[in-house]
């Protein structure tokens, strides 16, 4: 069994954000198993060796920003334009924020994201997890990295094998630099088989991470989810192409 581990990034998600995209990666996958000749059996019985999961964190943040949301649109209001942006980009800084400077429950020092990531892996391992593919968007990328490789209070634990780390749409190396390492000379930690980076070059967001990391060969995938800077960045869950990639390197793992 490989478990697909999806984790998105900003903005509240509710269960199954990733069912959808992940039938489109299943239905890839399939296609390209009969292209290689496999019988239908074979097909079902590799397809069935993929576990979906996923993982919901921002949660965590809701009361926060639907608090900031009611204070800041309160009596006084700003222009329209204000009004218009303000509720979609502000929850967005403040989850990013929150993040950054999340340093865990004041009485139990439980982080409250990467503590709930934890949890989930823990949960995964207890119930055989052996090895997995990660697809982390966003934050959420960000998140997943801080994680594997260890650089907070939590790590994964190193028997678990990734068989790729997936990032899709990240902005990674804004995080390093911002942290005095533009160029880094992190290494992959072992139990990492590969890292990938896909993004959309009109994707604002987004940024090649192959430049930032000298000592880690990343394999960078270009694709296109929309020309408009802005909707691109979250159209990596609707997009054929990108589904299409992963399932590519899911037959690369799992034949």
């Amino acid at each position: 069994m490989i478990n697909l581990i999806f984790i998105h990034g900003v903005n509240q998600q509710v269960t199954g954000y990733s069912r959808e995209f992940y039938n489109l990666i299943l239905k890839n996958y399939k296609g390209i198993l009969k292209k290689k000749g496999c019988e239908q059996k074979e097909i079902e019985e590799k397809a069935s060796q993929l576990v979906q999961k996923e993982l919901l964190w921002a949660d965590v943040t809701t009361d926060l920003t639907n608090r900031y949301l009611t204070v800041e649109f309160g009596p006084k209001k700003k222009s329209f334009l204000c009004n218009l942006i303000a509720p979609g980009i502000d929850p967005i800084v403040i989850q990013i924020l929150y993040y950054v400077k999340d340093k865990g429950d004041k009485d139990s020092g439980v982080m409250n994201i990467l503590g709930r990531v934890d949890n989930k892996f823990k949960e995964y391992q207890k119930d055989g997890m052996k090895e997995c593919i990660i697809v982390a968007h966003s934050l959420g990328s960000v998140i997943a990295f801080d994680y594997v490789f260890g650089f907070r209070k939590y790590k994964l634990d190193s028997s678990v094998a990734v068989k790729a780390f997936i990032t899709m749409g990240s902005p990674i190396p804004i995080f390093t630099s911002s942290m005095g390492h533009i160029e880094s000379d992190l290494k992959l930690p072992s139990n990492i088989n590969q890292w990938i980076n896909i993004l959309d070059k009109d994707d604002a967001v987004a940024r090649y991470c192959v430049p930032f990391f000298k000592n880690i060969d990343i394999r960078e995938i270009e694709v296109n989810t929309g020309m408009n800077p802005i909707k691109s960045h979250g159209f990596y869950w609707q997009s054929k192409p990108t589904a299409k990639k992963i399932a590519e390197i899911i037959s690369e793992i799992n034949g």
